[in-house]
């Protein structure tokens, strides 16, 4: 009983450090609450699904010994740059479809289409309706900006330290590494679509205008993130030491054996 106890706990706590640790906003949640906003759950559950994809390869980077590649500044300084470069992307399309936002939620029947005359929708609001309800480019979405980030390597670090500090585990075994992954994954995952949900049930209360204004909002948003990532990177590459971050505050001579 008392092994089942401890194996429940620990799974709980895991699933819970996950769930907290996607709160901060990011560009991925950016991404979801954008599709989710224009009223389409499916494809922003495929953002979080390719997210998670990406945080369970670099959690398994981070178990299994592989993250000090990783914590060299110059390949950090390279992460920051692609990530800035996708984000500008993203931020710059946000923002240029922001007008075509209302257009997009779930809009009332026209008038026309009851009386049998055709009704035709501009082709750039046929565009980014398609670019939004694509499941392929949702999940590439939501896995290339997760997986730019290097820094979700730390959070899995971490969390095993402070499990291991806690008492909660002693050192992890394969079996237990891989449960670790599942449960810190389901975590993640389990916020991320709670939060489609709920703005997908409020998205109806937005105006047109409220929603674009919204929408350029997250566009403004992601731009800033990419130009505090080139800053990021501009001090990796000039000041490897003072910028290395998270990981190398917690990581040993040796990398990251030390928390398993």
């Amino acid at each position: 009983m008392s092994t089942l106890f401890n194996t429940v706990l620990f799974l709980v706590c895991v699933y819970f450090l996950g769930f907290l640790a996607a709160i901060p906003i990011g560009a991925s949640q950016i991404e979801v609450a954008r599709r989710s906003l224009n009223g389409f759950l499916a494809s922003a559950l495929v953002v979080v699904t390719g997210s998670v994809s990406s945080d369970y390869i670099y959690g398994a980077i981070a178990l299994y010994g592989l993250a000090p590649f990783l914590q060299s500044p110059e390949v950090q300084a390279i992460f920051w740059l692609v990530n800035a470069a996708l984000m500008l992307i993203f931020g710059i399309g946000i923002f240029r479809e922001s007008k075509y936002t209302g257009k997009l939620l779930t809009p009332r029947v026209p008038k026309e289409a009851v009386e049998g005359m055709p009704v035709t929708e501009h082709p750039s609001t046929t565009a980014a309706r398609r670019k939004l309800t694509s499941t392929r480019l949702a999940y590439i979405t939501g896995f290339s900006l997760a997986f730019t980030n290097p820094m979700m390597i730390a959070w899995w670090l971490l969390a095993a330290r402070f499990l291991k500090d806690l008492g909660v585990t002693g050192a992890l075994t394969n079996t237990s590494k891989i449960f670790f992954l599942l449960a810190g994954g389901l975590g993640i995952g389990s916020y991320l679509s709670l939060f489609a949900i709920v703005i997908h049930r409020r998205h109806k209360s937005f105006s047109p205008k409220g929603a674009r204004r919204v929408t350029r909002g997250f566009g403004v948003a992601m731009i800033l993130f990419a130009i505090y990532f080139v800053v990021r990177s501009i001090m990796m590459f000039t000041s490897p030491t003072a910028a290395s971050g998270l990981l190398g505050t917690i990581s040993s001579p040796n990398g990251a054996h030390f928390l398993l």
